[in-house]
């Protein structure tokens, strides 16, 4: 995998809605841990998604940056492919907003909810 440009890094940040994060910055370490505490792995960036738009983005930026690609919703994944070592890790834990159609009997739920959230 390519190490990412600064120069690519910022262009990103100034397009994403949501929070980038990266290895310098002093809340990654709380961002990348996942339930399992035993999986320690650093990506090279964090999208942190607060909308459809950003995850599209994130995508894009991953596949045409040539990064790995791993991608977290509550962070409870047993094996740790939420997180992923060198590359983008797409991080859905802002979307968490839940919304019931009491007449069509359905929940419509976003990727970053936990048991909690419901």
């Amino acid at each position: 995998m390519k190490s990412l440009e600064n120069t690519t890094i910022e262009h990103f940040k100034s397009h994403f809605q949501g929070d980038v994060v990266l290895p310098t910055d002093s809340n990654y370490d709380e961002v990348r841990q996942i339930w399992n505490g035993m999986i320690d792995r650093k990506p090279s960036l964090i999208a942190r998604c607060k909308s459809t738009d950003d995850v599209v983005m994130a995508v894009n930026f991953a596949r045409d940056n040539g990064q790995l690609l791993s991608v977290r919703g509550g962070g409870h994944n047993i094996a740790g492919n939420a997180v992923c070592d060198n590359g983008v890790m797409i991080d859905l834990s802002l979307l968490t907003q839940v919304r019931v159609d009491e007449n069509a009997k359905r929940a419509f739920v976003e990727p970053g909810c936990t048991l909690g959230d419901l």
